[in-house]
This record gives structure tokens, sequence and C-alpha cells, in this order.
């Protein structure tokens, strides 16, 4: 069996791992949007808004563990919530401080320092919600 066949990967139905993954690209370019106008200061910064993408893309991690497996998938749905912060950053410094500035968060740190963390972090956190999400299918339907 090749790893690209593998349902613990990608997931048993295709079509529900590319509506899954769409939902994943929705919730990056909604917080991009979101966290890019936030930094420029166009609308108001509040913190309780900027856990609302997380949760989603938490919960279609964790609903698509339970519909179709697919470690990938649940992973990428979070994971892709650092590239939009990065990408945000990236662009309002461009913005701001001009092009030569985009390189200042990167050489602070170490490896990339936040957002390395930050990635491995919503990584975790997408894997944590697949073994939720497909545990929970597991237990009931060995329960039932």
């Amino acid at each position: 069996m090749s790893v690209k066949d593998s349902s613990m990967l990608f997931g048993r139905d295709l079509h529900r791992s590319r509506q899954f993954l769409s939902l994943a690209a929705a919730v990056c370019f909604g917080s991009l949007a979101l966290y890019g106008v936030a930094s420029i200061d166009a609308v108001p910064f509040l913190w309780q808004l900027m856990y609302v993408p997380v949760l989603i893309a938490v919960g279609g991690a964790v609903v698509n563990a339970y519909l179709n497996d697919g470690l990938l998938v649940s992973a990428l749905s979070t994971t892709g919530i650092a590239l939009a912060v990065a990408l945000a950053h990236v662009i309002t410094t461009v913005i701001t401080q001009g092009p030569s500035a985009i390189l200042s968060p990167f050489t602070e740190f170490p490896g990339g320092g936040f957002y390395l963390t930050l990635t491995v972090v919503l990584f975790g956190i997408g894997v944590g919600a697949f073994v939720i999400g497909a545990g929970t299918r597991r237990i009931i339907t060995s329960l039932g």
C-alpha cells in the first residue's frame, strides 16, 4: 500500500477531504484578512476575535477526523492559520515600513522564532484534533 492510498493521511473519501481542505483555505484567507486589518489598525484589535478562526479550524479538524479520517487534512486545517499570520505580518510590514523590513522578524529569532513556534503549536493542535475526532468515531463504532 502506498502513502498516497493511505486513508489515515488523506481520508477515506477524497471528495470530503477536498471539502475540508477548502474549509481550511477559507479559514486561512479569512484569518489573513482579519489579522491584516487588525495589524494596520483598520479595525480595533480585539483578542476575542483572534480566537474565532482557531476555533473554526479546530472544529473542522475534529469533524474531518470523525467523518473521514485524514491526519494530514486535519493538521493542515490548523496550520494554515500560522501561514495567514506570517503573511499578514509580511504584508503590513511592506505597507508600513517598506520591502527592506520584511526579514526583521526572521533575523531577530533563530529559526524564524515566533512563526516557527506558532506553526509547530498549531500543527500539534491539528494532530490533537485528529486524535479526538478519530478516537471518538472509533469508540462510538465499537460501542454500537
